[in-house]
């Protein structure tokens, strides 16, 4: 029996118009998604630290588990921007639901799809709601209150995002991979004024408040845990 006070996060997502694509790419398809999950993982955890379980479903559709959930928002964007700045023909898009609460079940198998709890149930519940409203990216918890905060806080991360380039896409995930201007600059061939230049008019100082104000949200855990599912 899992503790209903610790907390974990669950993020469901699918790509966006994979519906639309031949059964010859589905095999891309796939190696891009495993591929933007691996360096999701060792992006944020290079020494092996914290487990991040992710699982494919139906093709287009992926759910994992965060076990430190002030994390989930961080894997989200870094998900998003990695399978939007693939190399290969067709980028990919995605929408995904960040659910924040307890798991009461984790399967001897490991299986995320067999595990169970509130925060799977948030985060399902809320994707199926996504294609209608045209949102890429929600977080939901036990509390109304921070929900709505959090929905406008998506809102305007939704827009800001339908606005990045490919070259801002990837000169994003570069940053917030943890390298500097003048290191981007020079992997990407460009120089560091570009640089300076395309993360400004990507947002980036909005997307890091958004980033960092999300993770200060679990120093006071209590305030997930208020309301009802």
């Amino acid at each position: 029996m899992q503790d209903k006070r610790k907390l974990y996060a669950v993020i469901t997502g699918d790509l966006i118009s994979s519906s639309d694509m031949d059964y010859s790419d589905r095999e891309a398809l796939l190696l891009i998604m495993h591929d933007s999950f691996s360096f999701v993982k060792n992006c944020l955890y290079p020494d092996g630290g914290e487990i991040l379980s992710f699982e494919i479903s139906r093709g287009d559709s992926f759910q994992n588990i965060v076990r430190n959930p002030k994390d989930a928002l961080m894997v989200s964007v870094l998900l998003l921007l990695k399978l939007g700045t693939g190399k290969n023909e067709r980028r990919l898009a995605a929408r995904m639901s960040i659910g924040i609460g307890s798991v009461e079940y984790f399967p001897d198998s490991g299986s995320v799809g067999e595990a169970d709890g509130q925060a799977f149930r948030f985060s399902g519940k809320t994707l199926d709601t996504m294609k209608e409203q045209e949102k890429q990216l929600l977080v939901t918890t036990a509390n109304p209150a921070l929900n709505l905060m959090l929905e406008s806080q998506c809102a305007f991360f939704d827009n800001m995002a339908g606005r990045w380039t490919g070259v801002q896409k990837e000169i994003l995930l570069e940053k917030l991979s943890g390298l500097t201007q003048d290191e981007i600059a020079l992997k990407l061939g460009k120089s560091q004024s570009t640089i300076s230049q395309s993360l400004k008019a990507a947002g980036y100082d909005a997307l890091k408040k958004f980033l960092d104000n999300y993770a200060s949200l679990f120093e006071y855990p209590g305030i997930f845990l208020m309301g009802n599912e």
